[in-house]
């Protein structure tokens, strides 16, 4: 039961956390501009600013779409091995952004609590709720990676 439910219920989570994020890294919101500032200021590598919320804005949209909405056609087509394929893709997806979210949150400036309020263009308040979204996401992924390996068999 685990193993056939899992994958869907792991895969809504991650999608739930990705696609919720996407309105703050596609609209400019200050706090994904700080998390990619202060990686851009760390690393000198200008890419990180204004091209990273939207480079993993689009990773994180497709890993979506791989585990929930490929998966949904992929079955009502009656190819249940390529539904499973697609969760896999997603999930792999999905934990390569989060390793690096995971990575960068722990050994960086950037560090584990990151702004979540802002007024007059400075933060107010902290939280580490994105680390640990990001650490929940990445073992769910991780699971549906388990579960769903032996679609790579056939």
């Amino acid at each position: 039961m685990f193993q056939r439910y899992f994958p869907w219920a792991g895969g809504l989570f991650i999608s739930a956390i990705f696609l919720d994020s996407l309105r703050f890294k596609f609209a400019g919101h200050p706090t994904p501009r700080h998390i990619f500032e202060t990686l851009r200021e760390w690393s000198g590598i200008g890419l990180f600013y204004p091209a990273g919320p939207w480079i993993i804005g689009l990773g994180e949209l497709l890993a979506s779409a791989l585990l929930i909405a490929a998966p949904l056609i992929l079955l009502a087509m009656k190819q249940p091995r390529l539904a499973n394929l697609s969760q896999f893709g997603g999930a792999l997806i999905a934990i390569g952004i989060m390793s690096g979210a995971i990575i960068f949150h722990l050994f960086t400036p950037l560090g584990v609590e990151t702004p979540v309020e802002w007024a007059n263009g400075a933060p107010t308040k902290f939280s580490p709720a994105l680390f640990y979204s990001a650490c929940a996401s990445w073992t769910f992924a991780l699971i549906i990676l388990f579960l769903r390996k032996g679609a790579l068999k056939a």
